[in-house]
């Protein structure tokens, strides 16, 4: 398979949000109607996205399919994940649109995946 153009932008979108985490996390919680925070887990939660980043970016090298497909099972359970947070009053509703934006990617990916 060719590489995968809707995982570079899912990669790219998935490194924004850690970067800014961690150097700015009160302004990306504030854009999603979340309370400011010094707590040091949202940083921590930034370095585990840049992780994510690098598997993004190994997968996007080699171009395995089937790693390819599992990326699309991952942000579906970010979906499911989110949708309950919200849906059980856990998370403020703007959290949908983080969840919107892995449902685009995840079926862009599966698209890519059925035309390869």
């Amino acid at each position: 398979m060719k590489k995968s153009l809707s995982l570079s932008v899912q990669a790219i979108y998935v490194l924004i949000t850690a970067l800014q985490l961690i150097f700015v996390p009160n302004m990306l919680l504030g854009m999603f109607g979340f309370e400011p925070t010094s707590e040091v887990w949202i940083k921590v939660l930034g370095v585990v996205l840049i992780a994510f980043v690098l598997l993004y970016y190994g997968v996007i090298q080699y171009g395995n399919t089937d790693l390819i497909r599992i990326t699309i099972y991952s942000r579906l359970v970010i979906v499911v994940g989110f949708v309950l947070l919200v849906a059980t009053g856990q998370a403020a509703t703007p959290l949908i649109l983080f969840a919107g934006i892995d449902l685009a990617t995840a079926i862009w990916t599966w698209f890519e995946l059925k035309s390869a």
